[in-house]
């Protein structure tokens, strides 16, 4: 079997495993520590979280000069469905990283609050255009897509050589968008119209194409918890999934035949969650299952097309 797509599965689903039972444990023991708790009236008064995601169910104008940073130390399950890439060592899950929010004057640099930061792995750089009562109509610049290198991934990060060996490396896609967020009670819907500019391709020529990203967010309060449900459904152009998936003929081997990719869709279902642990400590967690189009598995590529990221953690806020 060219791929061990096989082997690959099993090793990935035991860190899968381990991450589900920590984060499950996590959550009854916290649970339970409030049930038994004699300053449950205290913990509420300092979570941070609550407050900021109240307010956040209808647009802020962002004209003041305002600032948070969070360090974010968490574990992370994050399989791929490029075959051949996988986490071997715990440093490979460890994925600690710097949170920041800042805005003025109608601009702002963001983390998205209601998702997984680990996980989407970016932050976004916007301007609101338009802010009414229920809706808002904004710019951004943000990270659609993380690229990869099979060089780095086979000397550092646990790659499969007989996999890897020979690709060129993937870009991240950056994509220029229009946004419009609705607002409802306790839930939010974003669609983003995007740009999207990546790497060049085997002839020089650049990449760019069409990615179309919406997701619905609710929050759902439980005892001391901030718990988001969320859907989501993203198109990406023919072009930018070629460029990640496809195989051009310089890339061709024994077990890698040239392939040329088509347009596709990826479906998310995420729970996310935070509980406050003191005025400057918080844990979360969170799991996210992607499901890609059919068409995506026929590349030589791809070992699977869904996916389920894992993680949890803690952040401070300064």
């Amino acid at each position: 079997m060219a791929f061990k797509k096989t082997n690959i599965r099993r090793r990935q689903n035991h860190g899968l495993h381990w991450l589900v039972t920590i984060s499950l444990l996590m959550f009854s023991c916290l649970s339970y520590g409030q049930e038994t708790s004699d300053n449950v009236e205290h913990l509420a008064s300092l979570e941070l979280s609550a407050e900021q995601e109240y307010n956040a169910n209808k647009p802020v104008l962002k004209d003041e000069f305002e600032w948070q940073f969070a360090l974010d130390f968490s574990l992370v399950y994050d399989p791929t469905i490029i075959a051949g890439i996988e986490q071997d060592g715990l440093s490979h899950y460890f994925m600690p990283g710097l949170l920041f929010d800042l805005s003025y004057k109608g601009f702002y640099l963001q983390s998205n609050q209601r998702r997984s930061s680990a996980l989407l792995g970016g932050t976004e750089f916007g301007y609101q255009l338009v802010v009414e009562q229920n809706w808002q109509l904004d710019l951004i610049a943000k990270a659609y897509m993380q690229g990869y290198d099979s060089d780095s991934l086979i000397d550092y990060g646990g790659g499969d050589e007989e996999v890897l060996l020979g690709l060129t490396e993937r870009e991240v896609t950056i994509g220029f968008a229009i946004r419009y967020s609705q607002y409802f009670k306790d839930s939010i819907f974003t669609l983003d119209l995007a740009s999207a500019h990546t790497g060049d391709d085997e002839y020089g020529d650049h990449v760019s194409g069409l990615i179309i990203d919406s997701f619905y967010s609710h929050l759902l309060p439980y005892r001391n918890w901030d718990i988001y449900l969320g859907v989501g459904l993203t198109y990406f152009s023919q072009d930018i999934i070629d460029y990640y998936i496809g195989v051009g003929s310089n890339e061709v081997s024994e077990t890698r035949p040239e392939y040329t990719a088509k347009g596709g869709f990826r479906g998310q279902a995420e729970i996310y969650a935070q509980y406050p642990i003191s005025a400057s400590w918080s844990f979360h967690t969170g799991i996210t299952h992607s499901l890609f189009s059919k068409n995506v598995k026929a590349s030589p590529l791809v070992d699977t097309n869904n996916i389920t990221q894992v993680m949890l953690g803690v952040l401070y806020v300064f």
